[in-house]
């Protein structure tokens, strides 16, 4: 098994080091990263300017790419340019702090997963929710994701091409974590979005994003109220954002 790993906190953030120690003893893996954080800019790539690349060695993971751009820029050098071998699959995480709902728009996570769907490679997005009286132990943290990633790139949750699972885990002690994952719809309500004005001059302000997760629109069976309420869950996401109310011509 071989996979290929990135993330879009930067290659140095805790998270890409706990999902390699997760997949260390599933098989290869090679990892190309952004060099700075990423998060919550989308399916954002560069194809207007050059795009660095680094090589360097970097503990754990010995040597290692790190690209000046997006994650998604990142899937797409490691499938096309940099001589890798091709993966089985492309996990992207873990990513501190839920991708749920609509947040699947934002996240750079989601987007990495998004872009190896789009090529062709079966992947996985993993995050985490987070709140401050339940912090991340990420050694505990990568057994859990070992368990759940094993299980969900088996053959009996294999997805057809053009998908990828989207992973969230609770914020919930990593002992109390549940054995298994709820299979879960993607919720579509939005956050409870707030700002605070942070500055004013005569025809300038600056405000500051201030929504609390907690308080976002929840349905019963969507994958926000369940991580909410303490599950693991994973969601089946496809490419297709095409409109099933307007009568399409057929082929």
């Amino acid at each position: 098994m071989r996979f290929l790993i990135t993330n879009d906190d930067g290659y140095d953030a805790p998270g890409l080091a706990a999902l390699y120690s997760a997949l260390s003893t599933m098989g290869d893996i090679d990892v190309v990263a952004p060099a700075i954080c990423y998060s919550a800019k989308g399916h954002a790539v560069n194809t207007r300017d050059g795009i660095r690349v680094e090589r360097r060695m970097v503990e754990p993971f010995g040597e290692i790419h790190i690209a000046h751009s997006s994650p998604a820029d990142c899937v797409r050098l490691g499938l096309c340019v940099l001589g890798l071998k091709r993966p089985d699959f492309v996990i992207a995480g873990i990513n501190p702090g839920a991708n749920l709902g609509v947040d699947l728009y934002y996240s750079g996570t989601a987007a990495a997963a998004r872009e190896a769907a789009i090529m062709g490679i079966p992947a996985l997005a993993v995050s985490r929710y987070i709140r401050p009286e339940a912090m991340i132990d990420w050694n505990e943290l990568a057994k859990h994701t070992t368990r759940i990633v094993g299980q969900l790139i088996s053959e009996e949750h294999r997805l057809p091409a053009g998908e990828f699972w989207n992973v969230n885990f609770p914020a919930i002690r990593a002992d109390q974590h549940p054995h298994d994952f709820t299979i879960v719809p993607m919720g579509l309500l939005s956050h409870a979005i707030n700002f605070q004005t942070q500055e004013t001059q005569e025809n300038t302000a600056i405000y500051r994003y201030s929504s609390d997760f907690r308080k976002r629109g929840t349905t019963g069976e969507c994958d926000v109220s369940h991580v909410l309420a303490g599950h693991i869950t994973a969601t089946p996401i496809d490419l297709c954002n095409t409109s099933q109310h307007v009568k399409l011509p057929k082929d």
